[in-house]
């Protein structure tokens, strides 16, 4: 009677949703509130702190030389899942090379890397973004086409990386630059009106991406996932006198934090799905940026930090 009550009630711990102890959130220094930028960041934080126990949170990652390894290991580090965010200000380039480094060392087990892609002219958040994914997992993801709109992005159920997040189908956003050349086996939500991969081996557009460990560094780094759009976090709030946005958080909302700490901390979650790298590097590639594409990023970041770069998107 023992055993059998010892069995059942790991399987009643092993089912329930996972609390990570600690999970880390850096952000660029936004200040865009007509276009929802403060917005987004808090409900970012309050999602997120909901659904985990700690939440350390840090508006440093458009500071140069703000983040280096003991971000992720000075207390109360280290983390279970380190969420890096960027809307409208670019990240900094070797903030992002220090990204980068603690995903290829796992410093801690997940990386959500939430980096918006309705403004392309304006920042380099896409460029990076690409650049980290690729040089991690060897993947080849391409930039995709934009949408200028309300975007109901489908859950990609044909991966088996996507059970985790079952309960957030569709994704809602809008204004997004998609990824192109995404192995269907990893892309977690698709475009708006997408029809589901027919093979495992095809290559479509995504909005989300997800690598689990066995594909991240050789299979010796953290679980990576990548995202082009803020706006599932945007609950339409402006300041006066400015219009009202979509509110998408309303129904994102609740659901979106806990699938992804649940896909990093539960022994069968989307990050312990076993599926072989695309390079046979034992560790992916190069887990810092090179000198030239940090220079062309700087150059690129402070064009737009000037206001050189002037087009800019307004969302709803």
């Amino acid at each position: 009677m023992l055993r059998l009550c010892a069995a059942f009630c790991l399987g009643l711990v092993l089912a329930a949703p996972a609390a990570a102890q600690n999970v880390l959130l850096i952000t660029t220094a936004e200040t865009d509130a007509d276009r929802g930028a403060l917005d987004i960041l808090s409900n970012l934080e309050s999602e997120f702190g909901a659904a985990a126990t700690t939440l350390t949170v840090q508006h440093t990652l458009s500071t140069p030389g703000a983040v280096t390894a003991a971000t992720f290991n000075t207390a109360p580090g280290p983390y279970d899942l380190v969420v890096v965010a960027s809307i409208y200000v670019s990240a900094d380039p070797g903030n992002m090379a220090a990204v980068r480094a603690a995903i290829a060392t796992k410093a801690a087990r997940g990386f959500y890397l939430l980096m918006d892609g309705c403004c392309q002219n304006e920042n380099t958040n896409v460029t990076q973004l690409l650049s980290t994914l690729n040089g991690l997992t060897g993947a080849g993801i391409t930039v995709g086409s934009f949408e200028s709109g309300a975007v109901d992005a489908p859950l990609n159920t044909t991966s088996p990386v996507a059970g985790s997040f079952a309960a957030r189908n569709p994704l809602y956003g809008g204004w997004v630059t998609y990824m192109g050349n995404v192995p269907a086996l990893n892309a977690l939500y698709l475009p708006t009106g997408a029809a589901l991969p027919t093979s495992s081996t095809a290559r479509v557009e995504a909005l989300s991406v997800l690598f689990p460990f066995t594909q991240v560094a050789g299979g010796a780094g953290a679980c990576l996932f990548g995202q082009t759009d803020t706006t599932p976090f945007d609950d339409g709030a402006r300041p006066a006198g400015v219009t009202p946005g979509t509110n998408y958080f309303a129904q994102n909302g609740g659901t979106f934090a806990s699938a992804m700490i649940n896909s990093v901390m539960q022994p069968t979650g989307a990050c312990a799905v076993d599926l072989p790298p695309y390079t046979s590097n034992a560790v992916a590639a190069v887990p810092a940026l090179g000198m030239w594409e940090l220079l062309g990023l700087s150059a690129l970041a402070a064009l737009a930090g000037a206001g050189t770069l002037r087009a800019r998107r307004r969302r709803g």
